[in-house]
Parts: C-alpha cells; structure tokens; sequence
C-alpha cells in the first residue's frame, strides 16, 4: 500500500477519516494524500469576469489554508507519516475517481455521516456513489466511530469468491491489525427456505476449507445468518461478536442487489457505527492470472 486517497469537506465525518488513514499508514508507510474537491459554481451576485476571478481565488486560498492545517495537525498527532494536500475542481465523485487514478493510489478512505439505511447509503451518497464506480478498494468511516485496534473483520458474500488477488486485499488489511475474519452467509427468509440453509451451510463449509489453506496464516470462522433483513441480521451479529470492520466484495447484478433493493429504509443500518471495506470485483488490478 503505497498511496492512500483521502476526500476531505472538513467535517467532522472527514476529520475521523483522516484519523483511521493515519493509523493505517503509520503501519504500512504509505503516504496521504488529503483531497478537497471544489465544485463549480459563482455566486449569482458575482456578474464580471473580474470579480469572479478575485471570488474564486479567495476561495482556493481559504481552502488550501484548511487543508494545510488539518495536515499541521495530523503531523502533530503521528509525526513521520508522509501527508500531502490537494485541490481539484469537479463535481465531487468525479473528481476522487479521477485524482486516485491519477496517482495510482491503493485505497481511497472516506468518513461518512451513516445516519441512513444501506440502501440510500449505496444509492444516495457520495461515499456509496464512490463505492460503486471506484475500481480500487473503498473504505468507509462512519461519524460515530471510536479509533480503535480492528483485531475482528466481517466477511459478508454470497458468492463464494475464490479470485486469490481480491481477497489478498481483504486479508492485508486484516493482517495490519491480525484480526480474525468472520465470513458471513445470509440467507433472506423471506424467499429462501430450509434446503438453501443447508446449500449454504454446506458451501461455507467448503469455502473456510478454502480459506484456510490459502492464507493459513489467518483465523477465520464461519456462519450462515438467516432473516427478513440483512441490515437488523448482520448488525446484530456484529454487535455480538464486537466487529470493527465489515467488508464486502460487490459484483454487478446480484442478489446482494436485490437484497438491497429490497431493505427497508433504516436508521440503525450497521454502516453508522462500524467502518466499511468494499472492493469491487471488476478490480482491474486484481483480475485473474
């Protein structure tokens, strides 16, 4: 990991996410890169070229002032991390996209405000709007999280994934922390019965025998969850095995789509206190031998 991409508004959601990508380069010497993207618009006071140039570099000025600051700040809390300050111009999603691809960076860490449910979450925000089109490993920190050793991970799939480079993702981020990966199955009951209980049962057995013996250097443990609402089902789990990080690996079109299509609208959805890993499968650096 050599570059971490850090999207700032200066909220407190994005303060914390400084914070947690501090701790993960203090482990692996990666370097930050603290983003404020600045979105088009004049005010419509503002009617000559003049003014809004003078407008627009008070503004640029006043922002490279707050980026540097948090940066002075953070240095302060964990002097020797490498920290760098930018500036883009876009519209926000585009702009995060773009500047980590730019810099070839391994993960973009972002804080959120978690006060909705998974489905607005994926579809509503910026931070889900990033996850859904971002080619590179998406990390999630909600406004309520308390910094703290993640030593227990969350695997939630219900596709089995066997691609060694996408998981080799997952893993490394366990092992910055030697947490102990839970991997999860659910199983809506409302439109699955007691024959894909035990199909998934026996699969999850076969895939932790996977697991195992590709990264046997990694604890894992293994369980089907079943009920009417994947949000309620894995943030009860969460809550009684003390989770502190969940990750997912997403795919285009399938049923954890439907299941998000599905989901009620929430406000104890688990992503408002637990920070979230989402990798996409379409990864390009992590395609198939």
């Amino acid at each position: 990991m050599q570059k971490i991409v850090v999207p700032t508004d200066f909220s407190k959601n994005a303060l914390i996410a400084v914070t947690y990508s501090s701790e993960v380069a203090q482990k692996t010497g990666a370097a930050i890169y603290l983003l404020h993207v600045l979105e088009p618009g004049v005010d419509v006071l503002i009617d000559s070229v003049a003014q809004v140039n003078v407008f627009t570099s008070e503004i640029v000025k006043g922002k490279m002032e707050q980026l540097a600051i948090v940066q002075k700040t953070n240095l302060e809390n964990y002097p020797g991390i490498k920290v760098k300050t930018e500036l883009a111009r876009g519209t926000v999603v585009n702009s995060i996209l773009d500047f980590a691809e730019g810099q070839q960076a391994a993960i973009i860490i972002m804080g959120t405000a978690g006060a909705s449910g998974l489905k607005e979450f994926f579809m509503g925000s910026v931070a889900g709007e990033t996850i859904r089109r971002a080619k590179i490993p998406v990390l999630t920190i909600p406004a309520s999280y308390q910094m703290k050793e993640s030593d227990k991970m969350l695997l939630a799939t219900n596709h089995f994934e066997k691609n060694v480079a996408l998981l080799k993702k997952i893993i490394a981020f366990s092992q910055l922390f030697s947490a102990v990966i839970y991997v999860v199955v659910f199983v809506d009951t409302d439109v699955e019965g007691i024959p894909e209980f035990k199909e998934y049962t026996n699969k999850l057995s076969q895939y932790i025998h996977f697991l195992e013996q590709t990264f046997p250097e990694i604890r894992f443990e293994g369980e089907v969850l079943d009920g009417k609402d994947f949000e309620i089902t894995i943030d009860r789990y969460c809550n009684k095995h003390e989770v502190d990080i969940i990750s997912m690996i997403t795919y285009p079109k399938t049923s954890l789509d439907r299941i998000l299509q599905k989901s009620v609208s929430k406000k104890m959805a688990f992503h408002s206190t637990i920070p979230l890993l989402v990798i996409h499968s379409l990864d390009d650096k992590a395609a198939m031998p």
